[in-house]
């Protein structure tokens, strides 16, 4: 059964799969979740797997040792709900990968470090992932400014970097072992831009000052110049701050048919609650990082109609999602978000990359993401990466909050 990767204290501990894996005798169920600070107590294991590495990265054909991917993460700081909705989705991947007997036997372990979502802190990890040959690719980091900065590391050292959740259209440019599944900005801004378009005509919108923020208001304004909408009021806002009420106010006086939120989901939840408060009382859109119970358990009443863009619902009748949900579900006690579902389909297309390599290595696995098709993804179905290393036809849903949950609708508005 899987277990939390923190205790009551905080504190990282390892994490337990369930004792039924079908490995043999003294090989552990761990997801290994070393700190920085911990690097030089290496396990036997992962120093066995660096002495047969090859010279890119890997081990032996006939190695019983685990197989090892990096993950660079935010576990504590701001970001910190997003890397638990990320440990949940590798705990169901892992036990799902593991208790199918791992890849040729060999069990499927994690190394996730703690960045706090700081670029300071992605750099020595990845400088770490990439001098530790048993690594043979890394997921992550959270947000694409960080990913970012860690990226021509990964590139230089030939380590595949998978940016689970990284929609920043300039992320994959770096180099060919640089993918990403999530959709990027320069997609998902012009969906949102063309549902509020269904709406009315003027637009307000708040985004993130950050990197992530302003590249989607920048594509915001172009879709909106190409449908003939007016952005009448927009705003840049600080993820820490905590009273947006003088700029709702003029928000409000612009007189917008719609609003558009590009804001993560705790200012998000600020946002609506205090546009309620000022009188803002126009449709809200919020972009698909919004898509949490986080949200809705901070904005309460206030969140209800507010309409939210997704490539995941976990009441899919897909059997392949079915089937995660149920297992995270019993698991955790509560729905995964997209989040979660991002990290379990990331760890799933490393697994499957490495089963299906030529040669078990780090180019090897790079290879067989580059070419394969029909990948398997509870997102979207089946998936297949493009020349820029990205999902090609990604497909998306609507959903609104209505008595307090998050339910799918045909219209917007």
């Amino acid at each position: 059964m899987a277990r939390p990767l923190h205790d009551d204290s905080g504190s990282i501990r390892p994490y337990l799969t369930a004792t039924q894996h079908p490995f043999p005798p003294g090989v552990s169920m761990n997801l290994r979740t070393r700190t920085l600070a911990a690097a030089a107590a290496l396990t036997a294991t992962a120093l066995v797997a660096a002495g047969c590495a090859s010279s890119s990265g890997g081990t032996d054909a006939d190695s019983t040792e685990p197989i090892v991917f990096g993950v660079s993460g935010p576990l504590t700081g701001n970001q910190a709900e997003y890397g638990e909705n990320w440990e949940e989705g590798f705990a169901i991947a892992l036990d799902e990968i593991n208790g199918a007997g791992g890849i040729n036997g060999r069990e499927v372990q994690i190394d996730f470090q703690d960045s706090q979502g700081e670029a300071s802190q992605a750099t020595p990890i990845a400088q770490r992932f990439v001098s530790d040959d048993s690594v043979l690719a890394v997921l992550g980091d959270f947000s694409s400014a960080t990913s970012m900065v860690a990226s021509p590391i990964y590139q230089r050292a030939g380590l595949l970097q998978l940016g689970i959740t990284n929609s920043h259209p300039e992320f994959t440019a770096t180099g060919d072992y640089i993918f990403s599944p999530s959709v990027t900005q320069a997609v998902e801004a012009r969906v949102i831009e063309d549902a509020a378009h269904e709406i009315g005509s003027n637009i307000a919108v708040f985004y993130l000052n950050t990197d992530w923020g302003n590249t989607a208001f920048e594509v915001l304004q172009d879709q909106a110049e190409q449908n003939g909408d007016t952005i009448v009021y927009s705003s840049p806002v600080e993820e820490t701050s905590t009273d947006f009420r003088p700029q709702l106010v003029q928000a409000r006086d612009a007189a917008p048919d719609v609003v558009i939120f590009y804001t993560y989901y705790g200012t998000t939840a600020l946002l609506v609650q205090q546009a309620e408060q000022t009188g803002l009382d126009v449709p809200f859109l919020a972009v698909g990082s919004n898509y949490s119970a986080e949200f809705l358990d901070l904005a309460q009443d206030a969140a209800e109609g507010v309409y939210v863009d997704t490539t995941f619902y976990p009441e899919s009748d897909d059997p392949a999602v079915e089937s995660f949900v149920t297992a995270y579900t019993e698991e955790f006690g509560h729905t995964p978000n997209l989040f979660a579902a991002y990290a379990y389909d990331g760890l799933k297309q490393l697994a499957w990359a490495a089963e299906n390599a030529e040669t078990l290595d780090r180019e090897g696995i790079r290879n067989a993401l580059r070419d394969g098709t029909d990948i398997p993804s509870i997102i979207y179905g089946t998936a297949t990466y493009n020349d820029e290393r990205r999902i090609d036809r990604p497909r998306f849903q609507w959903l609104v909050v209505e008595d307090g949950q998050f339910v799918l609708t045909d219209q917007v508005g």
